[in-house]
C-alpha cells in the first residue's frame, strides 16, 4: 500500500469515527455538530417527524423542546398544562381537543369535561408569545376569553372556539375590544348565550387586519349588517366571511365593500308571502337582484337558498371553486339547473336530493370535481322527488366523468358490485371513500359485494381511508 492510500484510509476512518459520535448525541470537536442540528430542525414541520427527531439522541430532544412552535394534544387530559409548558417552552400556537367526538350526537353528558381554563391559566402564564389558540369540543368560560384578551392582546392572532360552548357575547365582547391584531376569529356551531350585538361592533371598530370571521351555524340573532359592512371597509385583507342568520337584502352594502372576499357562508333568504307560482317567484327574484357578490368570491355557501333566489348565484358560478348547499332548499331540477353553470368546482357538499340525475349532470359539466359530500335529507322516507334518492347509476357516472375525485362521501338508497368495480378502474386518485348504504328499500340489487370491494381497493392505489357501511338485515 502506497503513502496516498494509507492517508486515504486513514482520513476515511477519522470520518467515520467522527460520524459515529455524532450518530450517538456526541459533540465534534469544533461544536459544528450541535449548531448544524440547531438550524436545520426547526425546519422539520411535520409533527410525526418531530416526534421522531426528539427520539433520536437527548440533545436532538432538547433542541426539539427549545424549537417547537406548535402542538396538537388530541385530548387535553392526556398531560397537565404544566407539563406542556416544561417540555416546549417557546410554543406559539396550540391546539387543544376536549370531549370526543360523540359528544356532537348527544352521547356525551354536558359536564363530562374538558374545561379550558386551566391551560388559559398556564398559558398566559408561561407562553407569552402565543399567536394561536384553537379549542375544539371544550367548555370556554367569559372569564377565560377576558384573561386571554388581556394577556394577549398585542399578539393574538388567530383564536378559534370550535364547537365549544359555556361562553357569552360578554367574553367576546373584550375579545373584539383588546385583540386587535387578531386576524381570525372562528366559531363555527359553537353555543354562545347572547347578550346584544355590541361584540361585533367592538370588532369592527378595533380591528384592521382580520382575514376571516366565522360564526356560521351559531345562534348570533343580534348581529347589525352595519358593523358587517364596518369590517369589511376597514379590513382590506377580509377573504372569508361565514356568518349566522341574516337576510342577504341587508347585505348588499358588506358585498360592495368586501373587494377581496373569496368566500361567503350563511345569510338567509325570507320566506314568499302567500301562495308559490310565477308571480311570487318574481317578487323574490327582484327583491335579490340588487346583491352582488365580490369578484374574487370563489366559496359560497348560502342557507335556505331557494329556486326564486338562485339567479344571484349564477353572475359567480362560473368561478365557483367550492360549494356548500347542504342548507340550501333545491329540488333535483334545481341542483342540475345550477351545477351546468359551475364548470371549476372542485368541492361540493350536498344532500342526496342532488339523485342520480344531479350526479349525471355533475360527471358531464364539472370536470375538476375533487371532493364530493352527499348527506342523507333529513325526511328521507317521506321524500317526494322520486329522483331524489343516489344509486349505483349516480356512482357510475362520477366515476366515468370526474376523473380527479379524490374524497367521496356519500350515502346511497342502492350499491352493485358493478358501480363499486368502475370505482376502481376510473377512479384513480381517490384517497378517501366513504359509503352508507341506507336502509330504504326492500331489497338491495346485488349481495354480497365482495367483487365490487376487492375492484375497488385492488384498482384505487392512493385510497388511505375506505367506509362502507350496511344496513343489518334480518336472515
Amino acid at each position: 500500500m502506497d503513502e496516498r492510500q494509507s492517508k486515504k484510509l486513514n482520513c476515511c476512518s477519522s470520518s467515520s469515527s467522527s460520524w459515529s459520535r455524532a450518530s450517538n448525541g456526541g459533540i465534534s470537536s469544533s461544536g459544528s455538530y450541535d449548531t448544524v442540528w440547531e438550524c436545520v430542525i426547526p425546519y422539520v414541520q411535520d409533527p410525526r417527524d418531530r416526534d421522531a427527531v426528539s427520539l433520536v439522541c437527548k440533545r436532538w430532544y432538547d433542541i426539539d423542546a427549545i424549537t417547537r412552535k406548535h402542538v396538537t394534544m388530541a385530548l387535553c387530559y392526556t398531560a397537565t398544562p404544566r407539563r406542556l409548558s416544561r417540555r416546549f417552552p417557546h410554543l406559539e400556537s396550540l391546539k387543544l381537543k376536549g370531549k370526543p367526538r360523540a359528544a356532537m350526537f348527544n352521547l356525551i353528558p354536558e359536564d363530562w369535561g374538558g374545561y379550558v381554563t386551566p391551560w388559559v391559566e398556564e398559558i398566559v402564564r408561561s407562553f407569552g408569545r402565543m399567536k394561536v389558540l384553537h379549542f375544539r369540543r371544550m367548555i370556554v368560560k367569559d372569564s377565560d376569553l377576558v384573561l386571554l384578551a388581556k394577556s394577549f392582546g398585542k399578539v393574538l392572532e388567530v383564536l378559534r372556539l370550535d364547537k365549544c360552548s359555556g361562553f357569552s357575547t360578554d367574553g367576546l365582547l373584550q375579545i373584539g375590544r383588546l385583540c386587535r391584531n387578531l386576524k381570525n376569529l372562528f366559531m363555527e356551531e359553537s353555543t354562545i348565550l347572547e347578550n346584544d350585538g355590541e361584540w361585533l361592533h367592538e370588532l369592527a371598530l378595533n380591528n384592521t387586519v382580520l382575514e376571516s370571521l366565522n360564526f356560521y351555524m351559531t345562534d348570533l340573532t343580534k348581529v347589525r349588517s352595519r358593523d358587517l359592512e364596518l369590517i369589511a371597509r376597514r379590513c382590506p385583507s377580509l377573504t372569508s366571511m361565514k356568518i349566522s342568520d341574516c337576510d342577504i337584502s341587508d347585505l348588499i352594502g358588506f358585498f360592495r365593500a368586501a373587494s377581496s372576499l373569496e368566500e361567503f357562508g350563511g345569510g338567509s333568504f325570507s320566506e314568499p308571502p302567500g301562495q308559490v307560482g310565477e308571480g311570487v317567484f318574481n317578487e323574490q327574484l327582484e327583491r335579490y337582484a340588487a346583491v352582488v357578490f365580490p369578484p374574487k368570491l370563489c366559496r359560497l355557501g348560502l342557507t335556505y337558498l331557494g329556486k326564486a333566489e338562485m339567479p344571484i348565484v349564477y353572475p359567480v358560478a362560473s368561478k365557483l371553486r367550492r360549494l356548500d348547499l347542504l342548507y340550501a332548499l333545491l329540488d333535483t331540477e334545481a341542483h342540475c339547473v345550477l351545477l351546468q353553470k359551475c364548470p371549476n368546482l372542485e368541492f361540493l357538499e350536498t344532500r342526496n336530493v342532488i339523485g342520480d340525475r344531479g350526479l349525471e349532470v355533475l360527471a358531464q359539466y364539472c370536470k375538476k370535481m375533487k371532493r364530493l359530500r352527499i348527506e342523507r335529507g333529513a325526511d328521507e322516507q317521506d321524500m317526494e322527488d322520486v329522483e331524489g334518492v343516489v344509486s349505483q347509476r349516480g356512482l357510475i357516472a362520477l366515476a366515468q366523468g370526474c376523473l380527479e375525485l379524490e374524497y367521496l362521501a356519500v350515502y346511497v338508497s342502492d350499491i352493485t358490485n358493478a358501480s363499486l368495480e368502475c370505482m376502481g378502474t376510473y377512479s384513480k386518485n381517490l384517497c378517501d371513500f366513504r359509503l352508507v348504504l341506507l336502509d330504504r328499500e326492500e331489497r338491495i340489487t346485488d349481495l354480497p359485494l365482495d367483487n365490487g370491494v376487492r375492484s375497488l381497493l385492488m384498482g384505487c392505489h392512493k385510497l388511505r381511508r375506505f367506509a362502507l357501511y350496511l344496513p343489518r338485515r334480518p336472515h
